[in-house]
């Protein structure tokens, strides 16, 4: 069955007075345009904004709790304690787990990592691992990128004499588990100026409570660690903007400049040059192959590689990493187009939400699926793979509804839940599932209104084609690194000349532009919309909201724009 998507609507800020422009200093016209409508007022601001200081980051003490998860660490570290550091299986569980077996071995501390099974175990702590670690001989167990949510297997850790602290970024709920320690930005009375931290970013902060405490590992710097902090917060898809925006920034930087074999390699597999990591190469090529590994086999794997010891370790994991990587690749799409056909049988895609549940869905990509049919349909999405009597999930949602609002507000229907606004997990019984779909229907009709279900593309100004130029560029390229909170700026070109439109790439679905305004031509690429060449017939006059980029061809660079989309 087919399903026309709706047309998005483009939202252009009205530019700013040339007065209001002069007080951003001197800097491209365009450029300030932009850094205008992104709330910046004054030329000390742009300052602060393009040159990010390392000394701007938050002390670690503001964090409720963490003094007592440092002197919790240090005692363990005194008293030669066993430490396990226990992570979720994405990216973000796997570099903070990474970080924190790196500081504690650099330590000498007696530490032991534990990632549990998508398949086998699912997010979040159980009361199996906590019994095998309690007589494996543990003492304390540091949860990281999740525990907030596990109040009664905390309480069960606590009964065996296990004390736990909570490194974790996700919503807490209204009764925090009793841990020894629960470090949460999120949580209400937590005073620390910046929430976007994820659990990488937790880890590399309880690493600096230590360091500011005495505790500093003679072989290990800040700068050893921040390669994985940049990734795991990229990968996450955490705001790039307070305190991530620093560690970002100086994330890539390690990066680029990193001797971890394992990331050596899996740049390698990723067809990456270490010189040009960006946050974009990172969320898009050395991340999904890092999350492979807890999606589809065991995220230990990931985690391996991230420490491996030489090059040829490194190489043989990232190669099994890739290889993964190609197969969830395969099963997402699968899994996307099976959902997608029983969604528009049942005539979800004109419901203000959509729950479907297949008996042969892999769990490790019900999330990936969601995400590419929210994105199509531009609607909240629900995608669960029923095994015998339960159906565990992943959901999607579109700006203003809260979906693990929602999920909260059917608590009484799930076995478990968890999340963010735009992000959550669920596992509801099968018997559940008719009742878990109706509230939801009903709380959707009454929270979503029509508008939030038109798609929108915010552009942060209309330019004309004489204004890309290298300088322009440059001084865009200043604000990244891009993603959540400060994306790619997006420009618009209204009354643009068709020179050339034809589809490329092998079934013909992006399309290779040649445009026109006034004297100035740029070539384009417009990734997915190659439907549209029989549209575009030279001469023909079109409005474009496009990202300029560089384009390497024979070793000569080029400006051209990344078409992101057309209004005919």
């Amino acid at each position: 069955m087919t399903h026309t998507p709706v047309p998005r609507r483009w939202r252009v800020s009205p530019p700013p007075s040339a007065q209001q422009l002069a007080a951003l200093g001197s800097i491209p016209a365009l450029a300030a345009r932009v850094l205008w409508q992104r709330g910046l007022r004054t030329a000390a601001e742009v300052e602060d904004f393009l040159h990010i200081d390392w000394r701007s980051r938050h002390d670690p003490f503001l964090l409720q709790d963490m003094d007592k998860a440092q002197a919790r660490v240090q005692q363990a570290i005194a008293k030669r304690e066993r430490i396990v550091v226990y992570g979720d299986f994405d990216t973000d569980g796997v570099t903070a787990v990474t970080l924190l077996m790196q500081l504690f071995q650099a330590l000498n501390v007696d530490v032991h990592p534990y990632i549990p099974l998508r398949a086998g175990e699912g997010y979040g702590l159980n009361r199996d691992a906590i019994s095998k670690l309690q007589s494996d001989g543990a003492d304390l167990l540091i949860t990281v990128d999740c525990g907030i949510s596990n109040a009664a297997e905390i309480a069960y850790a606590n009964e065996l004499g296990l004390d736990v602290v909570v490194l974790d970024h996700h919503q807490p709920p209204a009764h925090l588990p009793p841990a020894l320690a629960v470090v949460d930005p999120k949580r209400s009375d937590c005073a620390y100026p910046f929430k976007g931290l994820c659990g990488v970013g937790l880890a590399f902060k309880l690493f600096e409570a230590l360091w500011k405490q005495g505790t500093r590992p003679k072989s290990l710097t800040a700068r050893d660690l921040l390669d994985v902090v940049a990734l795991g917060t990229i990968a996450d898809m955490m705001p790039l903007s307070g305190e991530n925006r620093v560690l970002v920034h100086y994330g890539l930087q390690a990066m680029r400049e990193t001797q971890r074999p394992g990331l050596l390699a899996l740049c390698r597999v990723a067809s990456v040059e270490q010189a040009s990591i960006d946050a974009q190469k990172v969320a898009f090529r050395l991340a999904p192959r890092i999350n492979a590994a807890g999606r589809l086999e065991d995220a230990l794997l990931a985690y391996h590689l991230l420490l491996a010891p030489d090059a040829a370790t490194a190489q043989r994991y990232a190669e099994e990493l890739n290889s993964t990587n190609v197969e969830r690749q395969a099963l997402m799409r699968s899994v996307q187009t099976a959902a997608r056909e029983l969604a528009l049988e049942r005539g979800q895609h004109e419901q203000k939400i959509m729950v479907v549940a297949g008996e042969n869905f892999h769990h490790g990509v019900v999330g990936l699926a969601a995400g590419r049919l929210a994105e199509e349909f531009y609607r909240p999405v629900l995608v669960m793979g029923q095994e015998d009597a339960m159906c565990r999930g992943s959901a999607r949602s579109v700006p203003g509804f809260n979906i693990v609002e929602a999920l909260q507000a059917c608590a009484d229907l799930l076995e478990k839940y968890g999340g963010h606004a735009a992000a959550a997990g669920f596992t509801v019984a099968a018997s559940n599932l008719p009742a878990f779909e109706a509230r939801l229907q009903a709380l959707a009709n009454e929270r979503i209104s029509d508008d939030m279900l038109i798609p929108h593309l915010d552009i942060d100004t209309e330019a004309r084609f004489s204004e890309i130029n290298w300088e322009s560029y440059e001084a865009l390229e200043a604000m990244a690194p891009f993603g959540i909170d400060n994306p790619q700026p997006l420009l618009c070109s209204r009354e643009v000349r068709v020179l050339e439109a034809r589809p490329v790439g092998g079934d013909g679905q992006h399309l290779k532009l040649r445009l026109q305004q006034g004297g100035d031509m740029f070539n384009g690429i417009s990734f997915g919309n190659g439907m549209l060449g029989a549209q575009l017939e030279r001469g023909r006059v079109i409005d474009v909201a496009y990202v300029p980029e560089v384009n390497v061809w024979r070793n000569q660079r080029s400006l051209e724009l990344r078409v992101v989309d057309i209004q005919l």
